[in-house]
């Protein structure tokens, strides 16, 4: 997957001037496509919150002027009671390294050999449950688990540093100081867009970069789109991230690490986060077991506490992983389609050489109990 930057800072991502007229009140996305493009015989499929019915409306498009093939459309899905069906739009992100193309046992590989600091424990890797039973296993109580957790994710601090977690207890800080490690990123650069938009670039610990990008809008949403892997693997045809091809997967710790340093750094500037899209570099299915611990660690109501309705993981197409995150996490999910017939999308995007767009759909209809 790929995420949109203004033009001023990725050339290769060009917004289209179109619009959509719709018969029902929609809310609009203040991602970084802002607009949606359809065929004048498209459909968008809604489930109302109270009842298992859907209704059908039909759209509209009005041309300002005659594009060029529309941006790859998405369909937005729900994975807890209140799933609905919508249309938004998906782009591209630039490459940040050379060409490669690597396995996955090649992958594992690399990611197992990231250097930890003097073997320290990654704490934004631990979900709440493994962060209290490693605190107990050194002899402290669960409560100061809860304390630390909060000064992680919660209470404006983020921290960084045992020097910013006042207020607990002596020898437990020092304990933290000798065995714990806080920071899975470093900060290399941010770029700002005309618009307002974020692009920060945060280097990893064996060298390789990954782009995070902080969305504000003028409504007082503001969405982090993270990253889940080092490259992508899927060489969709729209998409710089996939030419890089596949280093390696992100660890949950360098996943989650991407919303909380970006808080730390642009909350003062633009106000609080609301939303997160996992529209970065990287395909996240591919990477499903660190996207869906990094999203539970993200919901949960002691810490950054977004909700899962506003946690929003995107995918090509992997059908086992999509039903299993189906089952397993009440995040939403996006599926980017791209276009309407195998033919074009085998081109467009060769995942579905595997997984066309029958059984896609179908396993969606099937998910979501939509009968025909």
């Amino acid at each position: 997957m790929g995420h949109y930057y203004d033009q001023h800072i990725n050339p290769f991502c060009i917004l289209q001037p179109f619009r959509v007229s719709i018969v029902v009140k929609m809310e609009m996305s203040c991602l970084w496509t802002r607009r949606l493009l359809l065929g004048a015989n498209s459909v968008l499929l809604v489930k109302h919150p109270t009842t298992n019915a859907f209704s059908t409306f039909s759209v509209t498009r009005s041309i300002l002027s005659p594009p060029p093939p529309p941006p790859p459309p998405l369909i937005s899905l729900f994975s807890s009671s209140r799933r609905s069906l919508s249309t938004t739009t998906s782009a591209c992100s630039s490459p940040l390294h050379p060409h490669s193309d690597i396995g996955n046992d090649a992958v594992n590989a690399a990611a197992a050999a990231i250097p930890l600091e003097s073997h320290k424990m990654l704490l934004k890797g631990m979900s709440y449950t493994e962060l209290e039973k490693w605190v107990q296993s050194y002899g402290f109580r669960p409560g100061q688990a809860m304390m630390l957790w909060k000064r992680l994710y919660g209470s404006g601090i983020w921290a960084h540093h045992v020097d910013e977690l006042q207020g607990l207890n002596k020898d437990f800080v020092k304990m933290l100081g000798e065995h714990a490690r806080f920071k899975a990123l470093s900060l290399e650069n941010i770029l700002t867009a005309s618009d307002g938009t974020r692009k920060i670039l945060f280097r990893l610990d064996d060298g390789l970069v990954i782009e995070t990008v902080v969305i504000p809008c003028n409504r007082g949403r503001t969405t982090v789109c993270v990253s889940s892997q080092v490259g992508c693997a899927m060489n969709c045809q729209f998409c710089f991230t996939g030419r890089m091809g596949l280093k390696r997967h992100l660890s949950t710790a360098e996943i989650v690490e991407q919303a909380v340093f970006a808080q730390r750094l642009l909350t003062n500037e633009v106000g609080p986060f609301t939303n997160v899209v996992f529209m970065g570099m990287g395909e996240p299915l591919q990477n499903i077991d660190s996207v869906i611990k990094a999203a539970d660690i993200m919901v949960h109501d002691q810490g950054l506490h977004f909700s899962p309705h506003k946690v929003t993981v995107s995918t090509s197409g992997l059908v086992p992983q999509l039903k299993r995150f189906l089952h397993e996490s009440n995040c939403a999910l996006a599926v980017s389609l791209n276009a309407t017939t195998d033919e074009v999308r085998n081109w467009i995007m060769p995942i579905n050489r595997k997984y066309d767009l029958g059984l896609l759909l179908q396993t969606l209809r099937e998910e979501l109990g939509l009968k025909e």
